[in-house]
C-alpha cells in the first residue's frame, strides 16, 4: 500500500507501471491497423448487402461476399498483433480464441502479415 502522498509503493511498482504504459503506446500502430481492417471488412459487408438488393448481373454478390473470410482473417491477425504488443500472453490470446496457448502461438507467431495501412502511416487506400 502506498504511503500518503506517494503514487506507488516502491520503485518496482513504478517501473511496472511505466512498462505497462510503454506496451500500450507501442501497440497504437497495431490497433490503428486493426481498426482500418475492421472498417474495410464492414465496408465490404455493406456493399454486398446493397448489391443484393439491386438488379446487378449474376455473381456480383458472391464476389463481394467471397472477400469477407479473407478480410476477417486479416482482422484477427491484426488483433492478435495488437494484443501481443500490448503485453498479452499466448495463453490469454488462445483462451479468447478458443485455442490453447501452444495452438495460438503456432497459428499466429510465425505469420508476419504486414498491413498496408501500417506501412503507409495509417493512410487507407494507399498502395502497399
Amino acid at each position: 500500500m502506498a504511503r500518503p502522498g506517494r503514487r506507488y509503493c516502491g520503485p518496482a511498482h513504478r517501473q511496472a507501471a511505466w512498462r505497462a504504459r510503454r506496451r500500450w503506446q507501442s501497440g497504437a500502430q497495431a490497433r490503428e491497423a486493426m481498426a482500418a481492417a475492421g472498417a474495410d471488412l464492414l465496408l465490404q459487408v455493406q456493399l454486398a448487402a446493397e448489391r443484393a438488393g439491386q438488379d446487378d448481373p449474376a455473381g456480383c454478390c458472391s464476389a463481394a461476399v467471397a472477400r469477407v473470410p479473407e478480410l476477417s482473417e486479416q482482422l484477427v491477425l491484426l488483433a492478435v498483433a495488437a494484443d501481443r504488443r500490448a503485453g498479452a500472453s499466448w495463453a490469454e490470446i488462445g483462451a479468447h480464441l478458443g485455442l490453447s496457448a501452444e495452438a495460438a502461438r503456432g497459428r499466429f507467431a510465425r505469420r508476419a502479415h504486414p498491413s498496408p495501412w501500417a506501412r503507409q502511416g495509417g493512410e487507407r487506400g494507399a498502395p502497399a
